[in-house]
This record gives C-alpha cells, structure tokens and sequence, in this order.
C-alpha cells in the first residue's frame, strides 16, 4: 500500500505518529508512570511533619 492518500500529499505527521503502535504502548505505560509518580511524591512531600 502506498504511503499517500488519493490526492497524493503524504499523511501529516501527527496522524504518522498515531498510527506507530509501540509509540502509542510507550505513552500508555510512560505516561501513567510519570503523572503517579509525580502524585505520589507530591503526597509525600506535603505530609506534616510528626510532633
């Protein structure tokens, strides 16, 4: 199959990226990854300290 549509312009880049399913799988796991992480030290970082 040819990499151009009917009226023979190349995809655009974003749809080229979308379309890459290990770049889609290393977001899906990064993604949640990172943003916990982040939570989960902000969270730790705000608990007060022990009297």
């Amino acid at each position: 199959m040819s990499e151009s549509n009917s009226n023979g312009a190349s995809p655009h880049f974003m749809q080229t990226m979308l379309d890459n399913q290990w770049l889609m799988l290393a977001l899906a796991v990064l993604v949640p990854l990172v943003l916990y992480t982040i939570w989960g030290l902000w969270d730790v970082i705000n608990i007060p300290p022990a009297p």
